[in-house]
């Protein structure tokens, strides 16, 4: 059995936004799964959607002179809860 992803846009995310040192954004692929092996006349190929939400947090590193970065991989509803959970901290500065 073999299981291909195709990004829907070709190359890249289908939203994006920043703020600060956060990127945030969300992809789309068709995840293609091939029938198992022996099984290709009797089962099809069939396509699956995968949308996946990324936040990236970059930082200067002085003692490499390089940029760092930490991704954070979950689910659009994942990502939807950490912006609740946010909205509950309520910080004021």
């Amino acid at each position: 059995m073999e299981t291909k992803l195709m990004n829907t846009q070709g190359k890249g995310p289908v939203l994006r936004a920043k703020s600060g040192r956060f990127d945030v954004s969300v992809w789309h692929w068709k995840k293609i799964i091939s029938p198992p092996d022996g099984m290709e006349g009797f089962s099809p190929e069939h396509e699956v959607d995968v949308t996946r939400a990324c936040i990236r947090l970059s930082h200067w590193n002085k003692g490499t002179r390089t940029w760092d970065e930490e991704l954070i991989w979950c689910s659009v509803d994942d990502l939807r809860s950490l912006v609740q959970a946010l909205d509950g901290l309520n910080v004021t500065e």
